[in-house]
């Protein structure tokens, strides 16, 4: 960590902290502890330009989910597509496709990292729920992270309660003296970071919805309050927060494809607020991935609309009715399938079932993935593509 070029922050200070790492090495160095976050913001007009943007896209995009009858056209690929890319910020990486499947019943998860990610749409789907109805609060993120340690692959100290432990942010197995950012100690400084933390969301504060989630973002990973998945969290709390505004009414948002393909300025911008206390250049950053994001969903559901209305108009002139037509309208909630879920969610007999998968292959909705005779899963493709082009990642997984 730069010390030199934070111990003059105007927005924290430089604390001691000493103790002994994961693998027992004995450290005595500083942590950063940011101050409260203000009420009032001053920043450039070309970035109240950007704000005034993003809460325009926004608001385009809720209209969107109130136009559609039913707003699962962006929630559930919404959220799959989210879910792999917030994961992959945090190195945990898995195909869309793989992630889809995993939702199957019948259907073991492909790997650990494929159920971590799909631990991440549950714990969303929870907090999609909470905040209809609650505020955002320490005890939810505190429940929502002791679900995603359960899958998590690494071996969790303080699961599901805010850390008692000192972290570093940094290159995996980094030590103390070489990490990029240490956030808070483990004790009562940092709850009362994040009892202020929890207040100021609360309050009537007076600023555009993207910019206070702008800012809350920023604190939250500076406090950096679990001993894992501070990174997915901190990103979920984005809908959540605009969803709890009301400037977003469903959770059709997908920041993580955007953020991912900028990975190194992403982070570069949250330590730089750190360094300088100048949030013009993060805010600005951030209402960029609001605004792009908010339009690509839009484009998204207008694409998942056009292939409904393709595949009823062919399911009118083939005459196709009944446990196929059904299977058709909610391809876009389950676009990977397989004959057993189509058997239980409709109640038909496995002829049934086969008859409207062979049918939809035929027409060419439905793809064999496995290339078995047995145990097979059929996807959308069309369904998938769709969703893939919320964002395109600029990184790929790196090779074995």
């Amino acid at each position: 960590m730069d010390t030199a070029a934070l111990e003059n922050s105007p927005v924290g200070q430089l604390v001691p902290i000493s103790g002994h790492d994961e693998r027992q090495r004995p450290f005595s160095h500083v942590a950063f502890l940011p101050k409260p976050l203000p009420t009032t913001l001053e920043l450039s007009s070309a970035t109240w330009t950007g704000v005034a943007a993003a809460t325009e896209a926004l608001g385009r995009l809720h209209q969107a989910c109130a136009s559609i009858p039913n707003p699962r056209l962006l929630i559930a690929p919404a959220l799959a597509k989210e879910a792999v890319d917030t994961s992959a910020l945090e190195g945990t990486y898995g195909a869309l496709a793989d992630v889809l499947e995993s939702r199957l019943t019948d259907v073991r998860p492909k790997s650990a990292e494929v159920a971590e990610i799909r631990a991440y749409e549950q714990i969303a789907q929870l907090g999609f729920e909470w905040v209809r109805h609650q505020p955002i609060t320490i005890g939810l993120l505190e429940h929502l992270q002791g679900i995603l340690a359960k899958d998590s692959r690494q071996a969790q100290r303080d699961p599901g309660k805010v850390r008692e432990h000192q972290v570093v942010i940094g290159p995996e197995g980094c030590t103390v003296y070489e990490a990029r950012y240490i956030p808070p100690p483990p004790d009562d400084r940092l709850r009362a970071g994040l009892d202020q933390w929890q207040e100021w969301l609360a309050a009537d504060v007076p600023l555009p919805a993207p910019v206070k989630a702008a800012m809350a973002h920023y604190q939250f990973e500076s406090l950096h309050p679990f001993g894992d998945g501070n990174g997915r969290i901190g990103r979920l709390v984005i809908v959540l927060q605009l969803m709890r505004s009301g400037i977003l009414n469903e959770p059709a948002l997908t920041i993580s494809p955007w953020l991912r393909a900028r990975r190194d300025e992403y982070q570069g911008h949250l330590l730089a607020v750190s360094q300088t206390g100048n949030w013009d250049p993060w805010v600005a950053f951030f209402c960029r991935a609001i605004c792009e994001q908010s339009m690509a969903s839009v484009r998204v559901v207008d694409a998942l609309n056009t292939w409904l209305t393709t595949q009823r108009q062919t399911l009118n002139d083939r005459y196709w009715t009944g446990t196929i037509a059904k299977l058709v309208e909610d391809l876009v909630d389950w676009p990977v399938i397989t004959a057993s879920f189509v058997q239980e969610k409709y109640e038909v007999s496995a002829p049934t079932a086969k008859s409207a998968i062979d049918r939809l292959m035929e027409s060419g909705v439905l793809r064999e993935t496995t290339g078995k005779s047995y145990g097979r899963v059929y996807a959308a493709m069309d369904v998938i593509n769709a969703v893939e082009s919320f964002g395109t990642s600029g990184e790929s997984r790196p090779s074995a």
